[in-house]
């Protein structure tokens, strides 16, 4: 199994790629055209690649006769562009710029899920007291419409605070979020749970987590085109059910998954974030086990859009789940049960 990485992505917006994508047009420049090939985008793992990679590591695809190509995106401001130009086939994203591509003619359904529980969190250095005082604060996003910036809005909202008091800046990937707030060059970062470990060190508090002040706010979705079930179908359901049996035996064996996620990340396998990491994704709830399609969750990020005026009307959720796909990666593997916080709200 090959790993790619996107080194250049065209330079188009995404709203030319929705165009595109709109009009039927484009040919695939990325994406195999064989019906048991998959190529996969995904964001650039971090902490918790010891579950998200663990499928490819164990070629557990092989398993149910498919080829997954590993394409690392940036952000969703490529990962979407990407799959609506037909230069990847599946992407886990979250599910917010999924809503608004369908807005925008886009054909693309949610398949199923590895990561539904948001692992989120907002940064900040000593001068910002709480939550509730990040009014007239810098927050380090990537994308106004990205989850970066969505997430930290929802939890603005859940604690009285008016979003447009906060300026949002453009600060990077994950890790450049963070590093800006302890540089100082921003207030707050919206970044994942990986940096807590480091964070008292810093400098740097935890205002909050994203599972604890908006529960339902998912994270990761599996999100493919109409044209790709209907040419790829099989081959989909192989992904979905490497994708949960590699995050099963993650689950099930810690060492293998930690010494995977600091072989990713090139640290020591002592790093404090990887344990820490691995502990959390393991006690509290985040995984989806059997693959399961955050479905209320998904309903909760469509109205939230409306709230925030990204959206003037919710995108109907319904019409873009297609659980068939899931459903037969499970009976291949066999159903466990779930771990997902969500499922119990």
């Amino acid at each position: 199994m090959r790993r790619l990485r996107l080194t250049a992505i065209v330079a188009a917006t995404a709203a030319l790629a929705l165009g595109l994508a709109a009009c039927g047009g484009g040919a695939s420049s990325g994406a195999s055209t064989d019906a048991d090939t998959i190529t996969y985008g995904i964001y650039e793992p971090g902490a918790d690649s010891g579950y998200l990679l663990m499928g490819q590591e164990k070629n557990l695809f092989a398993k149910y006769g498919v080829k997954v190509n590993v394409v690392q995106l940036k952000s969703a401001q490529q990962a979407y562009p990407a799959l609506l130009a037909k230069q990847v086939d599946v992407v886990q994203g979250n599910p917010s710029e999924a809503l608004l591509a369908v807005q925008k003619g886009a054909k693309l359904k949610f398949v199923g899920s590895t990561m539904p529980g948001q692992n989120y969190a907002l940064y900040a250095k000593a001068d910002v007291a709480s939550l509730a005082a990040m009014g007239g604060t810098t927050l380090g996003v990537s994308t106004p419409t990205g989850l970066p910036a969505v997430v930290a809005k929802a939890m603005m909202l859940q604690s009285s605070v008016d979003p447009s008091s906060v300026k949002l800046v453009n600060s990077g990937g994950s890790a450049d979020r963070y590093k800006a707030v302890v540089a100082g060059q921003i207030q707050v970062a919206s970044a994942p749970l990986d940096y807590t470990a480091q964070a008292a060190k810093d400098g740097v508090k935890l205002l909050g987590r994203a599972k604890d002040v908006v529960p339902d706010y998912p994270r990761y979705a599996l999100i493919t085109r109409d044209d790709v079930l209907q040419s790829k179908g099989t081959a989909v359901t192989g992904l979905i059910a490497g994708l949960v049996e590699g995050m099963r035996y993650a689950d099930a064996h810690a060492d293998e998954a930690k010494a995977l996620a600091a072989k990713t990340l090139k640290v020591p396998v002592t790093d404090p974030m990887i344990a820490e990491t691995y502990k959390e994704f393991h006690d509290g709830g985040y995984l989806a086990m059997n693959g399961e399609i955050p479905v209320k969750q998904i309903k909760y990020i469509a109205d939230l859009q409306v709230k925030l005026g990204i959206s003037k009307a919710a995108v109907p959720v319904d019409p873009m789940v297609d659980d068939s796909y899931r459903q037969k990666a499970i009976a291949k593997i066999g159903e466990v049960p779930s771990k997902y916080y969500g499922d119990a709200k």
